[in-house]
């Protein structure tokens, strides 16, 4: 026996939250497990046929499943095989497979071919209680979307509000060629994951975390037009104080708020002095959220 919930829970956002608290509620009501049925890609890739930028790598998403309390996660392939199972067929599958008793999903959660499932709050189909939860907050429905679109407008504030947590970009520290240092403001360059949304580009206020230490740290997301000749976007990070030699280091960076848009400066003076006015501004910024 297991309660079972569905879907891609990009992001795992407020709204992912409220439905999988549910879940392990009634999982520990009915003293079984709780189980999350995702998927190894984002389901619109196959639906679509384009790729999805996502907020959440897959190992980020399923380690933030697991903090809600989740007892099992199931990563299954999505294809179009799978997307063709009818409503019935679905049904049946997380019953024999799974031992599924109740399935919760959002108001508008859909599933079968073309959509045609759509959950009734106490209903019971093939065996399965039904269960919907609203997935809104402040009368606001949250959804990855909508994360999306203010990640890519520059507003993560509003991004992280709904997320609950800083959004965050991680990967490997890249050498790149040393401008920044010759200027005074030595950089630590990313290129995130594959299909990682990055927020629009711009200069913002951010904290990097390095083997579990936590710096404050303003970020460039873009293309560097003033110095650079890139021709894929990357976030080139400046620690406020601290840090060392990291060629090599694993990074997690996390937006806090956005200080304005990467622009082309005249020459290498203006773009000094921007930095430094930039720098004064992240102080005053990280000053205030520790304050908080």
């Amino acid at each position: 026996m297991s309660v079972v919930t569905v879907g891609n829970f990009d992001g795992v956002h407020l709204g992912h939250k409220a439905l999988l608290r549910r879940v392990v509620e009634k999982a520990h009501e009915l003293g079984t497990t709780s189980v999350v049925l995702t998927f190894d890609r984002n389901t619109k890739t196959v639906l679509n046929g384009n790729d999805v930028f996502c907020l959440t790598a897959r190992e980020e998403r399923d380690a933030l499943l697991r903090e809600e309390g989740i007892d099992h996660i199931h990563v299954i392939p999505f294809d179009a095989s799978f997307s063709a199972m009818t409503v019935s067929v679905f049904l049946d599958y997380l019953r024999t497979t799974y031992g599924c008793t109740d399935l919760f999903g959002g108001t508008d959660f859909r599933f079968g071919h073309g959509g045609k499932g759509l959950l009734l709050d106490g209903g019971i189909h093939r065996g399965i209680r039904q269960h919907t939860v609203d997935l809104k907050t402040d009368f606001v429905k949250i959804s990855s979307s909508s994360i999306r679109c203010a990640l890519q407008d520059g507003l993560v504030e509003r991004a992280n509000t709904w997320l609950g947590y800083p959004y965050s970009v991680s990967g490997i520290v890249e050498e790149g060629r040393h401008l920044g240092r010759t200027m005074g403001f030595p950089t630590i360059n990313v290129t995130p994951e594959k299909f990682k949304i990055l927020p629009k580009d711009g200069v913002y206020v951010t904290s990097t975390v390095i083997d579990g230490k936590v710096y404050s740290s303003m970020t460039n997301v873009g293309l560097r037009p003033t110095v650079g000749q890139d021709t894929v976007r990357n976030t080139e990070t400046h620690l406020l104080s601290g840090g060392g030699y990291l060629y090599g280091s694993f990074v997690t960076v996390r937006f806090h708020s956005r200080l304005r848009d990467e622009k082309r400066f005249s020459d290498l003076g203006s773009l000094m002095q921007q930095l430094r006015n930039d720098r004064e501004e992240a102080f005053l910024r990280h000053r205030e959220r520790s304050l908080l």
